[in-house]
């Protein structure tokens, strides 16, 4: 499929997604209602593999964190409506504004990447990085509780229509593109753009999934302290850093002090953690797409090592992070029943088994998480680059998770919990990383634009 297939199929979800959720919305409680928010999410999944099909050549960051965040997007509408019929309207509000924030910041880099592939005119692009980042701090001011209605998210959902019509018309390709070269057209008469689209399809395939020009491949790929494994380190330490950030405060901070008391005990704790708890959600919910993000830049940095097991390893830590992301559905119930009202009964019949059933589902995806880590542990320690004791220490603390998870699901129970020694592999593979890509920062280089390609800034 062409660039300008995909993009023209990209723009037809595009509008699509808007009628599908618009009438799904209006027929809420309902199964026609519920059946078109459903395709709306797929819509909105399929929107962001084409994207990353276009992007992930030149711009792997933003194509990975554009396809993570319409993901997440689509999983938490479709998860909205069914807590709307089981919970409340509450929990079904949660979920849809902490997707909105997931698509607003997730959509910023993408703009960049359009506007700096010459996609997008400069002025639309700008108009698509202002409205999602409109979207995003309407949306949090929402997860604060200050009402700002839909003045913050119009402009964003205005250019997704006419981003929509404009991809119909010429599809992910260069401004004038679409106008000096017919369907029939040869890439040698399409103009130089075109035949930059042609020369990438026989460009060599990195380690990430991305594409680079054969001149240069060679000598940036030629071994794991080349440049490109030197950004998917730093992106994978920082992910990191980010989520022991995230997940400490929200877990042990919020979540865990309601989970380790009885039903009263959650129920007389809940109203006064409202707050709270919203943020653990979204915290976690961040955690959950670092999660994705954090096992595909580990591939591409040990990739070279054992392409297989780089691959098995990554989708292991994609997989604890649906897992992750479907154990939130609960903590989304327990703050959506704060957010409608609920009393201490209610709060205590349904809120505190809410919480364990989170607890539960989170330690069974552990055991996936567990697997990754040892799978990078043998990677690594196979990695002429890292050293035999950070690899030893990460694979340590992959059994640790393994045991935790299998001992929660004897029916004794596992009086010692491994992994809060054993976490430490984790940690130190974080500081490893940063450190590597510190010391291997490549000099800065100056990029010349291509046809189909311009600078942000331009010269004076």
């Amino acid at each position: 499929m062409s660039l300008r297939v995909a993009g023209r199929w990209a723009g037809a979800f595009f509008l699509s997604a808007f009628v599908a959720y618009g009438l799904g919305s209006a027929l809420s409680g309902q199964p026609a209602g519920v059946a078109l928010v459903v395709l709306n999410s797929v819509l909105v999944a399929a929107i962001g593999g084409l994207a990353f099909r276009a992007l992930r050549r030149a711009h792997p960051g933003a194509a990975w964190t554009y396809l993570v965040a319409r993901g997440a997007e689509a999983f938490l509408l479709t998860a909205g409506i069914v807590l709307r019929d089981r919970v409340g309207a509450g929990a079904g509000d949660l979920a849809y504004q902490v997707a909105m924030l997931a698509l607003g910041l997730g959509s910023l880099p993408f703009c960049l990447a359009l506007a700096r592939r010459h996609w997008l005119p400069r002025w639309l692009a700008l108009w698509g990085a202002v409205g999602y980042a409109l979207l995003a701090v309407g949306t949090a001011a929402e997860l604060a509780g200050v009402a700002v209605g839909v003045v913050l998210a119009a402009p964003g959902g205005l250019f997704e229509i006419v981003f929509g019509l404009l991809l119909l018309t010429r599809g992910f390709t260069p401004a004038g593109a679409a106008t000096t070269a017919g369907p029939g057209t040869p890439a040698s008469a399409a103009g130089p753009g075109a035949l930059a689209s042609a020369a990438g399809a026989r460009e060599p395939i990195t380690a990430a999934g991305a594409r680079e020009p054969a001149s240069t491949a060679g000598a940036a790929g030629a071994g794991p302290d080349g440049s490109r494994a030197r950004r998917a380190a730093l992106a994978a330490g920082l992910g990191l850093l980010l989520m022991a950030v995230l997940a400490g405060w929200a877990n042990f901070a919020v979540v865990q002090p309601l989970v380790d008391t009885d039903a009263a005990g959650s129920a007389s704790r809940l109203p006064a953690r409202q707050g709270a708890l919203t943020l653990a959600v979204v915290a976690l919910f961040t955690v959950a797409c670092l999660d994705v993000l954090v096992g595909w830049a580990l591939r591409a940095f040990l990739g070279r090592t054992r392409p297989t097991v780089a691959l098995l390893s990554a989708w292991c830590r994609t997989g604890y992070a649906i897992v992750l992301a479907v154990a939130l559905t609960h903590l989304i119930a327990v703050a959506g029943l704060l957010r409608d009202g609920a009393g201490a009964d209610r709060l205590a019949a349904e809120g505190h088994p809410r919480l364990t059933d989170f607890q539960q589902v989170w330690e069974l995806g552990l055991l996936l998480f567990g697997v990754h880590l040892l799978l990078v542990g043998w990677l690594s320690w196979r990695s002429p680059t890292v050293p035999t004791w950070v690899a030893a220490l990460v694979a340590v603390a992959g059994a640790g998770y393994l045991a935790d998870s299998v001992g929660s699901l004897l029916p004794a129970g596992h009086p010692v919990q491994v992994s809060g020694v054993t976490f430490v592999g984790e940690v130190v593979l974080m500081g490893w990383l940063l450190a590597h890509a510190a010391r291997h920062r490549s000099p800065g280089r100056r990029v010349v634009p291509g046809p189909d390609r311009r600078p942000l800034i331009p010269a004076r």
